[in-house]
């Protein structure tokens, strides 16, 4: 038996692209309740976001993880982190501008709303979307 699935998996074609993540992928935004779709104008609000796995996002995380090693080996040597809420905002807008192809239907420019703390209702959903293979 074994060697007939083995048979009939030789038979079948494999293309690896059947199993790779999509390169982008849309988020369509909710309102700060959840309960539906964010609208300007009538319109909803989609933001056109980059998989984990191309190389502009694992470059930005590459980022982040080599300053946060940095911050620790610092602290390691008894240095004091001069980590700031600001500094830690910038850190964070960053990764999203690298992963953020476009932004429909919304006025402002990707790093105004990522890092305008007011929207971070906006920034958590778009973090947590890219962080999920599933959606690519």
């Amino acid at each position: 038996m074994n060697q007939a699935v083995n048979t009939a998996v030789a038979n079948v074609a494999f293309n690896i692209a059947d199993f790779e993540a999509s390169d982008t992928a849309w988020l369509e935004v909710q309102t700060k309740k959840d309960d539906g779709p964010l609208l300007f104008n009538g319109e909803p609000v989609r933001i056109l976001l980059r998989s984990p796995g191309t190389k502009e996002a694992m470059s930005a995380q590459h980022k982040v993880e080599l300053a946060n090693t940095n911050r620790m080996y610092a602290a390691m040597r008894g240095k004091q982190a001069n980590e700031t809420v600001e500094s830690k905002v910038e850190q964070a807008t960053k990764k999203l501008l690298a992963v953020t192809v476009q932004i429909d239907n919304f006025p402002i420019s990707a790093q105004e709303l990522y890092s305008n703390p007011k929207l971070g209702y906006i920034t958590e959903q778009v973090t947590k979307f890219h962080s999920d293979w599933a959606n690519f």
